[in-house]
């Protein structure tokens, strides 16, 4: 049961995704997520924060990486079936940048801890 309980966090935030990309898109075009620069940074906080907590998952960097573009890019496709809502190579490559700056900050964090673990010896690479 412990396993389940740590995809709690991806589940929810899949949930948030899932319920955005549900919004018809005359409603979101009357708010101000409508715009331009607000879409794009929403994109890439909540699929940089989704890689997170599939690796706090899986704790795999790389598989957590893959899970969260696969997402972006099913996110686009059940845009396709929202009224006014269509899919967009663009949110697909913020989402996949949102996934790819989660595994670095996850590498370069493993590191430090290396480094830390470790007595920051200087023969660590």
């Amino acid at each position: 049961m412990s396993g389940l309980k740590r995809w709690f966090p991806a589940f929810v935030i899949m949930g948030i995704i899932f319920a955005l990309s549900s919004v018809r898109g005359e409603v979101i075009n009357t708010t101000p997520a409508g715009n331009a620069p607000t879409q794009m940074i929403g994109h890439f906080l909540l699929f940089f924060t989704l890689c997170l907590s599939y690796y706090y998952a899986t704790g795999d960097i790389l598989v957590s990486v893959l899970l969260t573009i696969l997402y972006g890019i099913f996110d686009e496709l059940h845009q396709l079936n929202t009224p006014l809502r269509s899919a967009s190579l663009f949110d697909i490559k913020t989402d996949t940048l949102g996934a790819l700056t989660a595994g670095v900050f996850l590498l370069l964090r493993r590191k430090f801890m290396l480094r830390k673990k470790n007595g920051n010896r200087a023969d660590i690479a």
